[in-house]
């Protein structure tokens, strides 16, 4: 079975991919050097030979006798052939009995197979061959057997075989070892996905000490399943904070509607019908901001952005909060002195800073102080709400912008607890920073870029 898992494998593939590729190669390296040496060596020899019998046929004979002794006697392998001709065809000296058949007499090299020899050496082979006529029309006959270079080519064909087979054999080994570890980590990989999606969330992609391409998917596949747990758990506790916050109201609706029912007068049965119609909008505004939420978050794309001022958007905030701040006796001032140039969403941006302005008026007491502000620090855009009530202790502040999370101190004062959040979901859509300090008394919210 691991045999067939093994063939299968793209590793194993690519590695016999790999071993055929070295071993073309290769082939193609030796098919060149056996190319070079068998013909380097023959042009050699020929060359030679021609030089010699070139420089033979204007010698005199006797000289040319001796020079034919001494390279007959020298030859311990007997791969020389020479022989001296007179112009009738006889052999005056030589290691040849006769002209081969069909040799040209023209000075230039020519391979001959077979060669008549004398009694003194009754073996023959292929050779290079060069004969050549004397003035006094006697031929001159040198040649070389090509025993080394047959020896030679041999050597390079069985070298070529020793190179191929192990570098094909070892090729395949190493990747029979690849794809087996290969197999491991993946059949690992695939067992912690099947347990994943069997509903075991908590498990994670196997990471090795030294990642390599495939450690870096499965980390990217790690930090996906982390979002996936935040936003799973963050839905449950939204599903749980809308049943808790929802079931106050809609408890006492229903037992102001029963009062009212079990009243014996219009008039209760009218007042206890507004009080559970003014809980019905309580419950009704908390589902409209939750789908608010989940529309900036979900729903919105950073396409249709466009260039705005920030400037504008702190206005257009400001004025719609300020009859409210008048209303509550709380000094209520804007800073924006010049314009600030932003890419986004125009109407998000003025709902985000105008929950922030709402929150703070919310919590400043009556005659406290309320300051909006529009301006660039370090060259980046901040726009800052401040306030002068309770502020916000440093345990709570990152929980604030959790949906539905209330201070206990802020209890008594109503609110869906949704505020916050909508203008943490737009600042995070845009890409923008939105943090809490103290403003000693009271908290300072500024959305800056990151």
């Amino acid at each position: 079975m691991w045999i067939i898992e093994l063939f299968r494998s793209a590793t194993f593939r690519l590695a016999v991919l790999f071993a055929l590729a070295v071993s073309a190669s290769t082939s193609v390296v030796f098919l060149f050097i056996y190319w070079q040496v068998a013909t380097f060596d023959v042009k050699r020899v020929d060359v030679r030979l021609v030089d010699e019998v070139a420089k033979a046929v204007n010698d005199p004979e006797d000289q040319v006798r001796r020079e034919l002794e001494l390279r007959l006697t020298g030859d311990l392998r007997r791969l020389d052939y020479a022989a001296l001709f007179d112009k009738d065809g006889r052999l005056i000296y030589g290691n040849v009995a006769v002209l081969p058949k069909g040799l040209p007499i023209d000075g230039a090299a020519h391979a001959v197979d077979t060669l008549p020899l004398g009694s003194m050496d009754a073996a023959t082979e292929p050779a290079v061959m060069v004969a050549g006529r004397r003035s006094d029309g006697g031929v001159v006959l040198l040649g070389r057997g090509l025993y080394e270079v047959y020896a030679l080519r041999r050597l390079v064909v069985e070298a070529l075989a020793l190179g191929i087979a192990p570098t094909i054999v070892l090729a395949l080994i190493i990747g029979t070892i690849f794809s087996l570890r290969s197999a491991r980590r993946l059949k690992a990989i695939n067992q912690t996905i099947m347990q994943i999606m069997q509903g075991d969330l908590n498990e994670r992609l196997p990471i090795r000490s030294k990642p390599d391409d495939l450690d870096y998917v499965a980390s990217a596949v790690n930090l996906m399943l982390d979002e996936i747990v935040r936003l799973l758990a963050q839905i449950k506790s939204v599903g749980d904070n809308i049943a808790h916050d929802l079931r106050t109201p809609l408890a006492i609706m229903r037992a102001q509607l029963e009062r009212g029912l079990a009243a014996y007068s219009d008039k209760e049965l009218r007042m206890a019908s507004e009080r559970a119609l003014k809980e019905l909008d309580h419950a009704l505004a908390t589902v409209t901001a939750l789908l608010r939420i989940s529309e900036i978050e979900f729903g919105r794309r950073r396409g249709a952005f466009a260039r705005v001022d920030l400037t504008d958007v702190c206005k257009n905030a400001f004025e719609l909060y300020e009859p409210l701040a008048e209303a509550k006796s709380i000094a209520f001032t804007l800073e924006a002195p010049a314009p600030l140039s932003f890419v986004g969403d125009f109407d998000l941006l003025v709902e985000a800073v105008a929950n922030l302005i709402d929150n703070a008026i919310k919590f400043t007491p009556r005659g406290g102080a309320v300051r909006v502000a529009a301006k660039a620090i370090a060259g980046r855009p901040v726009i800052r709400v401040s306030d002068t009530g309770p502020g916000i202790a440093p345990s709570e502040r990152s929980d604030i912008f959790k949906r539905f999370y209330r201070s206990e101190n802020s209890r008594h004062i109503p609110g869906t607890g949704l505020g916050l959040s909508m203008a943490a979901a737009i600042a995070n859509l845009h890409r923008l920073d939105l943090r809490v300090e103290d403003n000693n008394p009271g908290a300072v919210f500024e959305i800056s870029l990151r």
